[in-house]
């Protein structure tokens, strides 16, 4: 019977407090300013970064892991690399009613000029569906939402996912920052006084 209870509680799905706790020890074995320091002074780095991170991750999750739990890891580690990355951006904002998960460089530049601002949308389950939507009615220009979700989407917009080779997860810091310097935003070049 103690057999049969283990098994069981080995099957049952990662909460994201654990999915942080294990992201941040595998953050705290690379190490936090390792990272960050390979990360500013090459950004293409963020893509290797991730790949490492994402791996050990899933390493120490095991085989069980449903779409929820790589979405929170996802979005986890999207937070991390963008703090490391000094990419500026605004997590978990509201504006006019909508929830946004991600908005890049910020709220006031997407109030201001929509089209030099991305919209990031984090989706864990089919019933998040729905803030797609949400960034659609604050963001007019479709190209600027992305859509992070454990799987591929059947969606009008960039959707970065683990195993995609169209939009990878691994590569979201590199085109965050591309978009960043092709907006006119200088992005990373702060650090290197350009």
């Amino acid at each position: 019977m103690t057999d049969l209870i283990n098994v069981a509680c080995m099957l049952v799905a990662v909460s994201a407090a654990d999915i942080k706790d294990i992201l941040y020890s595998t953050l705290d074995k690379i190490g936090k300013e390792k990272i960050r320091m390979e990360v500013i002074s090459e950004i293409e780095m963020s893509e290797t970064c991730c790949n490492e991170i994402l791996e050990q991750c899933k390493n120490s999750m095991g085989d069980e892991l449903d779409e929820e739990s790589f979405g929170n890891l996802c979005e986890a580690l999207l937070h991390f690399m963008l703090t490391a990355s000094l990419l500026p951006s605004e997590r978990k904002v509201s504006w006019k009613g909508s929830g946004l998960d991600v908005v890049i460089p910020s709220l006031k530049m997407l109030s201001k000029s929509p089209e030099k601002a991305l919209v990031i949308q984090i989706i864990k389950r089919n019933a998040e569906l729905t803030k797609i939507k949400h960034a659609e009615s604050v963001q007019p220009n479709n190209a600027n939402i992305w859509i992070v979700s454990a799987r591929r989407l059947d969606v009008n917009h960039k959707n970065y996912y683990i195993d995609s080779t169209e939009f990878p997860y691994s590569r979201i810091i590199l085109d965050i920052n591309a978009f960043l310097v092709g907006k006119g935003h200088r992005g990373l070049k702060l650090l290197h006084g350009q």
